[in-house]
């Protein structure tokens, strides 16, 4: 039966040991596979499933040390759409610990096995999976063109029937409903199947519906059931936390989100949202050693990323403070080596920048000032390169720093720079604004743009006076937002033309000729200012 299954196939065989990649080469060939591959480095796998269809990947989970697992290469298959939804995947493994099978299973692996296993336990785990995927083909098929129309129709086919897949098809009607936002259609099928085993789909289902009608105690309710009855169903973890954030309760967020990652420590991105809140909670503790982890288990993952880094030396100069001298160099001990690895992974001038910053703010802490001050000379050289471009992201983050090692002209050179470069990015005005201690809320960054789009519209109607009064709230609430100045001053123009503009008008126009001349004259606002000041010269030789 297995062999008619295989046959014509293509599979994929990942595994440490070369050993056991010549078994399941064997296995493969027995069971008249068309193609059959083998790799144990991540960069082939990779690289073969990019030019490759498999329709089988026995994955192995130890792959060697320092070096990624099964469960990395995995989700960076599924991350990257390198394996379709049609492709069987069964993962095999010596270790069989909690967090390995939850890690694992987050990744959706179609089946899993425990070493030491038979060929006839892989026959049979594999046969079972190829059959599940052959039935449920046509579903998967419409599913990838995004019918729901048709996903619905052959779902309930099944459903009639009553498959062996029949809660798997009544979860994908019941997304379907959901993704066409047929939201009473979704929840008929949740109610019916919520008490049913294997349909913990079901109870997050009238969470998420819940959440959309704003009932948020009642979507609080529906998960802490689930949490409670199956504590190892990790999604309720992450919907309860949203739940918390929707109602303004970070501190039960962050609770949420610890509970989650006791119960499975080694999901990179739900450690990097717990790391997140508690430094948002100022629970800067938690938050050190949370980044400290996250960097540890994405180093080898897709999620690696110089942030990883500098998320945990910024947390850790936050928890400095609590901490005696020794605990301190302690952990600079790893802040130095992952601040040293991220300049040789990623070769960015601006992370050397940060990197040479952060080590000055840590060796500092320990009162090392002669390294500290070393440290901070470097950074400052490099920073009068004039042929180094850095992105708004890393320039706003040097500019942190500068302003905490007190070099707040150079810091303030770096984002007006910036910020004339970007006159029109308003979440790039509110990130300047909290780091020069004008901090914007999100309500204020609502109103501006509400401001923004009504200034707009009167210019647009020929109402001027009432306009610039609209850009001059704008600008009140973004007051470093180069862009809503340029474009008050564009409308005090043409009032003046039209109406001779009002006497304050013209006194705010020569502040801002004033202001404007001190932009860089090779900047995009500079060039724009320009034209305006030519056609107000214009103007008033008239």
């Amino acid at each position: 039966m297995l062999d008619d299954v295989c046959y014509n196939k293509n599979i994929l065989i990942i595994d440490g040991v070369r050993q056991s990649r010549e078994i399941l080469k064997q296995f493969a060939q027995s069971i008249n596979a068309l193609r059959i591959d083998t790799s144990q480095h991540a960069p082939d796998i990779i690289n073969k499933c990019e030019n490759i269809e498999y329709d089988i990947i026995l994955l192995g989970y130890d792959l060697g040390e320092d070096r990624k697992n099964g469960q990395q290469i995995l989700e960076e298959l599924r991350v990257k759409n390198l394996i379709s939804r049609h492709c069987t995947v069964l993962m095999i493994t010596a270790e069989i610990s909690q967090a390995m099978v939850l890690a694992a299973l987050e990744h959706k692996p179609d089946d899993y096995l425990t070493k030491p296993y038979t060929l006839g336990i892989i026959s049979s785990r594999l046969e079972k999976c190829l059959i599940k995927k052959k039935a449920m083909a046509p579903i998967y098929i419409a599913m990838d063109e995004c019918d729901y129309a048709k996903v619905i129709t052959l779902c309930n086919k099944m459903v009639r029937k009553n498959s062996l897949y029949k809660h798997e098809c009544l979860g994908i009607i019941s997304r379907q409903y959901y993704e066409l936002k047929q939201y009473d259609l979704a929840k008929k099928i949740y109610l019916a199947y919520e008490s049913e085993e294997n349909c913990q789909w079901a109870i997050i289902g009238l969470s998420k519906i819940a959440i959309i009608n704003k009932d948020y105690e009642l979507a609080k309710s529906y998960l802490e059931r689930l949490i409670n009855d199956y504590p190892h169903y990790l999604s309720s973890y992450d919907w309860l936390a949203n739940t918390y954030q929707l109602l303004e309760n970070p501190f039960e967020v962050e609770i949420t989100l610890e509970k989650a990652i006791n119960v499975s420590p080694r999901s990179v991105m739900r450690l990097k949202r717990y790391a997140d809140q508690c430094l948002t909670n100022k629970n800067y503790e938690n938050a050190t050693t949370a980044y400290s982890n996250t960097h540890d288990l994405a180093y080898h993952s897709i999620h690696r990323k110089p942030e990883n880094t500098i998320n945990f030396a910024e947390a850790l100069l936050e928890y400095a403070d609590q901490l005696s001298v020794y605990q301190i160099k302690q952990l600079n001990i790893k802040a130095f080596s992952a601040l040293k690895k991220m300049t040789h992974d990623f070769k960015l001038p601006e992370l050397k920048v940060l990197s040479l910053l952060l080590s000055s703010r840590l060796h500092h802490k320990v009162k090392d000032f002669s390294l500290s001050t070393t440290a901070l000379n470097e950074a400052e050289r490099l920073l009068l390169k004039v042929d180094n471009e850095y992105s708004p992201k890393g320039t706003l983050a040097i500019a942190k720093s500068l302003i905490s090692v007190k070099k707040d002209e150079l810091a303030n050179n770096l984002i007006t720079a910036l910020a004339e470069s970007n006159p029109d990015d308003s979440d790039l005005m509110s990130d300047i604004s909290k780091i020069t201690n004008q901090p914007i809320s999100d309500q204020n960054k609502i109103d501006a743009q509400i401001a923004l789009e009504i200034g707009t519209n009167l210019y647009r109607t020929g109402e001027y006076h009432l306009s610039i009064d609209k850009l001059n709230k704008a600008s009140s609430l973004f007051p470093n937002h180069i862009g809503i100045k340029l474009n008050l001053f564009q409308v005090i123009l043409v009032s003046i033309e039209t109406n001779g503009g009002r006497e304050q008008d013209i006194i705010q126009m020569d502040r801002l000729e004033e202001e404007f001349s001190q932009l860089s004259v090779n900047s995009e606002s500079y060039n724009r200012y320009q034209k305006l000041k030519n056609k107000f010269n214009e103007v008033i030789n008239k």
